[in-house]
């Protein structure tokens, strides 16, 4: 009488697991040529993959070096006193802000060549294209944030329209252009930098209106109450560091330019206006 072997569940799952092998071998040899032809396909498309996002990389980067070089020139410009000079620069940033628009507009940044397009075209008082560049830039712009920015853009631009005309009363329609832009930009955001300077802006449009120079005045008061900036905490330092000394000077400078110094110094000037 043979030796009788006993089955267990180990030797019954390791026969099970010897047969799954054994068969998927069997169907890999079966289907070779399907496999090795999906690989390829999936080294195709991942090589393919890292070449776009290499490719995507080197064009941001290209985008950024333009944008960079026209923020230095356009700077630059607004602080040399020679006209032929300004419009050097000028012009040398317009060249790199219309490559980018022409050459890599699908890029991040892209929006922001037209918003400083807009920004050359106003400085130059041309208008008509400032605006043209930052509708184009709005229409573009993805966050609040960025749209509150091209409203306030557009606000300025038609504001300072109007002080381009002859200031009659069918010119007005200007004015009423810019505080439609500046009551947008509010809409969009709150308690940001944009949200104030929006508002500062209805409120310079309504001192300029003998009738609604109260609601001026009530905009500065609220803003210089909102923005307002903590008090500076001057360390013992600043008495013996000239350096510690300087970058208090500049805070006090800074302050000084701020929106909420802006506003209470206007509701100041309203208020004794009375």
């Amino acid at each position: 009488m043979g030796k009788k072997i006993r089955i267990t569940r180990k030797s019954l799952k390791q026969d099970e697991v010897r047969s799954y092998g054994v068969e998927l071998w069997t169907w890999a040899r079966q289907n070779e040529k399907s496999i090795l032809i999906a690989t390829a396909v999936v080294a195709a498309l991942l090589l393919f993959v890292q070449a776009y996002s290499c490719r995507k990389a080197g064009r941001e980067a290209r985008v950024d070096l333009l944008i960079t070089s026209a923020l230095s020139n356009v700077q630059q410009g607004l602080f040399v006193k020679d006209d032929a000079n300004r419009e050097k620069l000028f012009g040398a940033a317009e060249d790199s802000l219309q490559m980018i628009v022409s050459d890599y507009r699908r890029s991040r940044t892209a929006p922001y060549a037209d918003y400083l397009l807009g920004n050359i075209a106003f400085f130059r008082n041309n208008y008509d294209d400032a605006e043209k560049y930052y509708q184009e830039y709005l229409a573009r712009a993805r966050t609040p944030t960025e749209k509150a920015e091209g409203h306030i853009a557009l606000g300025y631009t038609y504001e300072n329209k109007f002080f381009w005309t002859r200031q009659r009363p069918e010119d007005r329609v200007w004015l009423e252009k810019a505080l439609d832009r500046y009551v947008e930009a509010e809409s969009l955001t709150s308690g940001t930098m944009e949200h104030y300077i929006a508002m500062l802006g209805r409120a310079r449009l309504y001192d300029l209106q003998l009738d609604r120079r109260e609601q001026a005045k009530e905009l500065y008061e609220q803003i210089a109450r909102e923005r307002q900036l903590p008090a500076v905490q001057h360390s013992s330092e600043v008495k013996r560091s000239r350096y510690e000394w300087v970058v208090s000077e500049m805070e006090r400078m800074r302050r000084l330019f701020s929106i909420s110094e802006t506003a209470r110094l206007r509701a100041e000037r309203l208020e004794a206006a009375k």
